[in-house]
């Protein structure tokens, strides 16, 4: 009994785990080659093959883990009566590790689709996030309905395969062995299993950094399957939420080899009229204004900017410009607070004051700090964090709908019409007789794509090109034309009304994207500096200028960090902030080795590089535009972007945790 036990066993381990890899490296396949990009996998062919070899060897992997509880299970009864269980198990958890298989992998194209990367950390947004209006977006934006008939239908059939070759199996018996050969057996499927789940025979098992097989990064985004990527961002996610006391040494050293200076503490300069007009401040950081789809706009046949257009062209604008990272609530804590830990917000330290946070400076110079959001007043926790780090008010949806009525009725499934956000602004700007510093966070051109009814589009066309970069019809193609156009001219509306009233002399204004458009597939290395890239618009009134040492070159690079230093060369006087390297865009002279880094992309001076090949650079194809040449250089300047995240690391902790002792 023992031994046809053990036979019929191993037999049927063997067959789950062969039909669970083919089915996740055949889904590789189809995932390559519906986001790639053929003629550039034919030009990267070993790269190509290499992906497919470690590609399988990762879905041997997690095929061997997956059914490695059912053949314990079975070694351990194989001897017993109670073998008959497994008869019993073996249908329910193929059927289940079947679907989980097929529905994970589908779940992780959709995710490519949307976030341009495998499943990562920014997926925890489902629980962290509105969850109800996530599912809804989901539901509204995916053929749900139709990936899981195709889950189960590919479930249900590789179930009937192993249903029928384990009835043969159990029909079966075998001629007695001696037990020697038995034992081998057995020590043999274990040695296997051990091996295949380990992914390695070397001293390391087969980890993250092995997906990194190509300098076409499509490839190293497939060579995964969705359960490790799934598992690499639970651990990074656990990992985000731990924070530890540094040695001030090590913190200072890290800091001078990026800083130049060993603490990230600046001044702005004195400004006599500074100190007699402190002048209102406003940031907008503007969801999903990616300059991805910006350079889409044409202002006749597809305007993208609406009522912004003359601000936008004639005032200060920058392009060659990156958000902080490619998650909304990432690049808010990682600008305001120096943090690349996005849960700080509400994990276990929300409630635990930061020295360096970019309201402070503010805080001290008299001003009022105002935070609004388009959304609700929960999502990450916001309404409770955002005092601690120093807002005095907080307003969200709720907030907009009480003071516009009819913003109710225009709502979309993420909170209130940018229109609405922008007019609480302008309102709480002409009531408040104190100096305001206002953050607004909108909240429409986020999926599912909705405009207001009460909004008539202009102009707009769909190129081909645009429609197969988002692989949708030109009818949903155009709804996010028009989202992104109906937010840009809610910032319009909201600065031609500033400059129109008597604000116009005494108030800043700028904005940003908080990360590209989503839904826009890359092609590397051509799409390298638009990709990631968001455009920072700034408004400084003429008698500040007139007031102030500046300098504008619209080629200048920058990010999110270069903001809120920015604002305060111009609204404050002899002020101290803390920062990152962040500088003021404006400055009569630029720092020598200007560099904006995020989601793995570097821009400097020369051009851009990527961290799958950081020692290469794309050159800038000329001084004004963000196209780069095809054929890279080397890179003089390599790990700027990894030294600056262990400095933030450093950073954040120090922020949390303080110093140690040596």
């Amino acid at each position: 009994m023992f031994q046809n036990n053990i036979k019929k066993l191993t037999r049927i381990i063997w067959l789950q785990v062969t039909l669970f890899t083919i089915l996740v490296s055949l889904f590789r396949q189809v995932f390559t080659f519906l986001i790639g990009d053929v003629s550039e996998i034919y030009q990267v062919i070993p790269d190509y093959i290499q992906s497919i070899v470690i590609g399988f060897r990762f879905d041997l992997r997690v095929a061997t883990i997956a059914f490695a509880p059912l053949l314990l299970l079975g070694l351990i009864l194989s001897g017993t009566k109670l073998f008959k269980l497994v008869n019993k198990i073996i249908p329910i958890y193929s059927f289940v590790i079947y679907f989980l298989g097929i529905s994970v992998s589908i779940g992780n194209y959709y995710y490519y689709k949307t976030y341009s990367n495998h499943f990562d950390i920014f997926m925890f947004g489902l629980v962290e996030d509105d969850t109800s209006a996530v599912l809804l977006t989901m539901w509204q934006d995916y053929p749900i309905i139709i990936m899981s008939l195709i889950s189960l239908l590919t479930t249900i059939t590789l179930f009937k395969i192993t249903l029928s070759v384990w009835a043969n199996l159990d029909k079966k018996t075998w001629p007695k062995q001696k037990v020697w050969v038995t034992t081998l057996t057995i020590l043999f499927t274990i040695a296997a299993y051990f091996v295949l789940a380990r992914g390695s025979v070397g001293t390391f098992p087969l980890k993250q950094y092995h997906a990194n097989v190509s300098n076409y990064e499509v490839l190293n985004k497939v060579t995964p399957n969705a359960f490790l990527a799934l598992d690499w961002a639970r651990s990074e996610h656990k990992r985000s939420a731990d924070f530890t006391a540094v040695t001030r040494a090590d913190f200072e050293e890290k800091a001078h080899q990026v800083l130049g200076q060993d603490d990230p503490v600046y001044h702005t300069d004195k400004n006599n009229y500074l100190e007699s007009n402190k002048p209102n401040v406003v940031f907008a950081l503007m969801e999903s204004m990616g300059t991805n789809l910006l350079v889409e706009d044409n202002g006749k046949t597809t305007d993208l900017l609406g009522s912004l257009r003359p601000h936008y062209e004639n005032d200060f604008s920058f392009e060659r410009f990156l958000p902080g990272t490619g998650g909304t609530i990432n690049s808010i804590v990682m600008m305001l607070f120096h943090s690349n830990v996005n849960s700080i917000s509400h994990g276990k330290e929300q409630n635990t004051p930061l020295p360096g946070s970019a309201f402070l400076p503010y805080k001290k110079a008299g001003y009022k700090v105002i935070y609004i959001t388009g959304g609700s007043p929960l999502w990450r926790n916001l309404k409770y964090y955002m005092p601690v780090q120093g807002v005095d008010e907080f307003y969200s949806e709720e907030d907009i709908y009480e003071a516009f009525p009819e913003s109710v009725e225009y709502a979309s499934t993420w909170g209130a019409a940018d229109e609405f956000t922008f007019k609480l602004a302008e309102k709480l700007l002409k009531e408040n007789t104190q100096p305001v510093m206002v953050m607004i966070q909108t909240q429409t051109n986020h999926p599912p794509y909705q405009i207001p009814s009460n909004y008539t589009p202009g102009s707009i066309e769909v190129s081909e090109y645009a429609m197969k970069k988002m692989s949708l019809s030109e009818e949903n193609s155009k709804k996010i034309y028009e989202t992104y156009q109906y937010s840009s001219n809610a910032l319009g509306d909201f600065i031609s009304d500033i400059k129109d009233s008597e604000l116009n002399s005494n108030t800043i204004i700028s904005a940003s994207g908080d990360h590209r458009l989503r839904n826009y597939s890359i092609s590397y290395p051509k799409d390298l500096g638009v990709a990631h890239a968001v455009p920072f618009y700034l408004y400084v009134p003429q008698e500040i200028l007139l007031h102030s040492k500046y300098r504008y070159q619209e080629n200048r690079i920058g990010s999110h960090r270069d903001i809120f230093p920015t604002l305060y060369s111009f609204s404050l006087s002899n002020a101290e902030y803390t920062s990152l390297g962040g500088r003021n865009l404006l400055a009569e002279q630029d720092v020598s080795s200007p560099y904006a880094y995020t989601s793995g992309v570097t821009f400097t001076p020369l051009g851009v590089s990527h961290s799958t090949d950081s020692k290469a650079i794309y050159p800038w194809k000329n001084e004004s535009n963000l196209a780069v040449e095809r054929e890279s250089i080397p890179n003089p300047t390599p790990n700027i972007d990894v030294e600056h995240s262990k400095l933030q690391t450093l950073f954040i902790n120090s922020q949390m945790r303080g110093f140690r002792a040596q």
